[in-house]
């Protein structure tokens, strides 16, 4: 029999939300607007300054993640934004505790490998969201907004599409049902050989990055491709490719991820605009999604 979903408990006006920063470090204009956001929805706003990822050791700072997992007001746990630093975290954080309170935690990029971790430990449905603020990129309001939907109603049957109105197109057509896992290629290629490598099996794969040349991406997926990882997935998503063409040479990102996936023997969708934008869509990992051509929906449990 296959094991049900396990959704976080939906997000509730006056919830207590608890914003960390465990792959980079807080500034003062990134927790005004945060906070400025949050409290505009109505959420209780927490910010656990001392979580940085400058401030103490990756046993410290674990241990103050624990602080915050284990805290069961924090009806959600939310990250910043990205940067470097979650990988030494991950043999340390309490998952029982994740598991006990089934906060919504979100987060992307560096984030990857902590949704990996809590889907192989856990199982509960996490999300691949905007910043909550990003001088680089300011996430637009319209894509703040469809957080804080899939958040307050995780269970909510819904088809994608992009906030720009550009389509979906398909590298290989198809149909292709199962649970949604993946985030940033760096991350999930870092993790392979660890204990924490991604589970792809039957599963579709969301893959996205920024700020890495064709032949990096090339690299990347090759790995995964000789580690089998696409052998037995369901399908690939690819998402956003930020600044990965090689300005001054033929070529661009998306065209080396063409190269590789139209390969494989599974539906794949690209122009899925989630990761580093300033539009992301926000993807409920762990969840059942459904690929029909170039359509992806999420199948949920209520309509």
């Amino acid at each position: 029999m296959k094991n049900r979903v396990i959704y976080p408990r939906p997000l509730r006006k006056g919830d207590q939300v608890c914003v960390i920063d465990p792959a980079n470090a807080f500034t003062q204009e990134g927790v005004r607007n945060a906070r400025a956001f949050l409290e505009g929805e109505g959420f209780h706003v927490v910010i656990s300054e001392d979580m940085a990822f400058k401030r103490g050791t990756a046993r410290e700072r674990a241990e103050r993640l624990n602080g915050v997992l284990r805290d069961g007001r924090n009806r959600a746990v939310l990250c910043m934004w990205g940067g470097y630093g979650t990988i030494p975290l991950l043999d340390k954080i309490d998952y029982e505790a994740v598991r006990k309170n089934r906060p919504v935690f979100s987060g992307f990029s560096d984030i990857t490998a902590i949704h990996t971790a809590i889907q192989k430990e856990t199982g509960l449905v996490t999300f691949h969201g905007p910043a909550l603020y990003s001088p680089k990129r300011p996430v637009e309001p319209k894509a703040h907004q469809l957080f804080i939907e899939m958040v307050t109603r995780p269970k909510k049957r819904r088809e994608l599409s992009n906030l720009n109105g550009e389509p979906f197109r398909a590298i290989k057509e198809g149909a292709a049902h199962g649970r949604l896992t993946g985030g940033n290629m760096t991350m999930i290629s870092r993790l392979m050989g660890t204990p924490f490598e991604i589970d792809t099996a039957g599963k579709i794969i969301f893959l996205e990055e920024v700020g890495e040349k064709p032949y990096r991406l090339h690299g990347m997926l090759y790995q995964l491709k000789l580690g089998g990882k696409f052998k037995d997935a369901a399908g690939i998503i690819v998402g956003g490719l930020t600044e990965c063409d090689d300005t001054g040479r033929p070529g661009s990102g998306e065209e080396a991820v063409r190269s590789v996936l139209k390969e494989v023997e599974i539906p794949v969708v690209c122009n899925v605009r989630a990761g580093h934008l300033c539009d992301p869509l926000t993807l409920p990992l762990g969840a059942e999604v459904k690929m029909e051509e170039n359509r992806v929906i999420i199948a949920g449990d209520v309509t």
